[in-house]
């Protein structure tokens, strides 16, 4: 992706933020098993995860309610944005040419809310 590519994600995140007023529930499943790491904040029931699994290194923008957030890391790790009312965005991109998966998730008390995944190298994955 080209910084034009990703000005134009972010811009169309916003706007579906702004035009949106509720977290989407894309799949409601559970994820138990998973074996990542936590980023040390606090959790309470009802605050968002963001949970990003990828063995590489890789960054996330993540919009909502609360603002915009920008993460990135290398490895496997679940980032606590606290609580949110309304729609969470989270565009996550790997920042090397891995071809391994790399899977951006959106949990909130337990549940999955929304996932996606690529495997392309330096690809992106947007999970509303």
């Amino acid at each position: 992706m080209n910084k034009l590519e990703v000005g134009i994600l972010i811009l169309i995140m916003c706007f579906m933020v702004a035009l949106s007023g509720c977290t989407s529930d894309n799949n409601g499943s559970n994820d138990s098993g998973s074996s990542n790491s936590t980023s040390g904040n606090n959790t309470n029931s009802s605050d968002v995860d963001i949970v990003i699994e990828y063995s590489g290194s890789w960054a996330c923008d993540t919009s909502g309610d609360f603002g915009y957030k920008s993460l990135s890391g290398t490895g496997d790790q679940t980032n606590n944005i606290g609580s949110v009312q309304g729609t969470v965005v989270a565009a996550a991109r790997k920042t090397d040419s891995g071809n391994g998966v790399l899977t951006v998730t959106i949990m909130k008390d337990g549940k999955v809310l929304a996932s996606q995944s690529t495997s392309a190298p330096y690809g992106g994955a947007t999970a509303v």
